[in-house]
């Protein structure tokens, strides 16, 4: 499902390209994630999360978490030596001759990681533009975290030795600058396995957060499961974000007959697109698609589809808020 077709003659498979030089297409790609009228329509939206509390102080509510210091009133616990005495309730100790210590809703700030698969397989096939929609998609979702005042640290998952390129935590919504650079810089090249990249992310990144996933899990379902869990280990919210190219749903729209070659590992196989191939090849992408869907109920990860045909910006503010991501702040 990762294959590039090739008829007669294999097609050129690069993030790079032909003409102007890769220099002057990632400044068009910079500005092109940048484009004003796109961000302002995430203007007021916020990423909602259920878990992944960092350690530092912000703006996050996590109710069922008290803490000793904080505006809102969520719990009494018994005092013990050692507790601040600021908190102690004198109301409590004359009405009831008892010794309890004010607690409070935990505010703190959640970090986001944007994990973005720019693996091969991303640019296939070519003119489906599926790496270029993960980067806008990554650009809007880092763009909202910023806004509503959270962290945000981008990954890019692929490359010989395995381990995510990372950058560092942005905090301020003025470094969306930052983060443009960051993704406009990415090649997609290589292979991934995923199981072993979310692994290694989280190894290295050990404080919890919220962790989302971008990619075209063309892949096992089994080795998405386990890096989902490499993840959980860590207590990361995981949001799995699928980007699927038009050509993948309809391969109609690419070839009838080609020798196929698998972007990553090179494997070829020769195809004639007969009506019965094509019913199997749906059924097979279906299958896929609700394994993947289990995968993410089975895990309590959030998991939402996006056709590259379809806009960026109608997926984040319709089928992402549907699905609970997106809110309104």
């Amino acid at each position: 499902m990762r294959a590039s077709a090739r008829a007669p003659v294999a097609a050129g498979l690069s993030s790079r390209p032909r003409l102007g030089g890769w220099e002057r297409r990632a400044d068009d790609v910079r500005h092109g994630l940048l484009d004003p009228p796109t961000l302002a329509a995430y203007d007021g939206l916020t990423l909602h999360v259920r878990r992944g509390m960092g350690e530092r102080p912000g703006d996050r509510r996590f109710p069922g978490r008290p803490q000793s210091g904080g505006i809102e009133l969520e719990a009494y616990s018994p005092y013990n030596p050692g507790d601040d005495l600021r908190y102690l309730d004198w109301n409590a100790v004359g009405r009831l001759d008892a010794l309890l210590v004010r607690r409070f809703v935990a505010e703190r700030e959640v970090t986001f990681h944007v994990l973005v698969d720019t693996s091969a397989s991303m640019t296939v096939p070519a003119r489906d533009g599926k790496f270029g929609t993960a980067l806008e998609l990554a650009m809007a979702l880092a763009y909202i975290a910023l806004s509503a005042n959270d962290a945000v640290r981008i990954a890019l998952l692929a490359g010989d030795d395995g381990r995510p390129r990372t950058s560092p935590v942005y905090r301020q919504r003025v470094q969306a600058n930052a983060v443009a650079d960051v993704l406009a810089g990415a090649e997609a090249a290589g292979a991934l396995h995923l199981d072993r990249a979310l692994e290694a992310y989280a190894a290295h990144h050990p404080q919890p957060g919220a962790a989302l996933v971008i990619s075209d899990l063309m892949m096992p379902p089994g080795d998405v499961a386990a890096g989902i869990a490499a993840l959980h280990a860590r207590r990361y919210e995981v949001h799995l974000l699928h980007v699927v190219g038009e050509s993948e749903l309809d391969p109609r729209r690419e070839f009838s007959q080609a020798v196929l070659a698998d972007a990553e590992s090179d494997a070829s196989h020769p195809m004639v697109l007969t009506p019965a191939t094509l019913a199997r090849y749906q059924t097979l992408l279906a299958a896929h698609f609700d394994a993947l869907q289990a995968v993410a109920a089975d895990a309590e990860a959030g998991y939402a589809r996006l056709a590259t045909g379809s806009p960026v910006g109608t997926f984040v503010t319709t089928e992402l808020a549907r699905t609970g991501l997106v809110r309104r702040r």
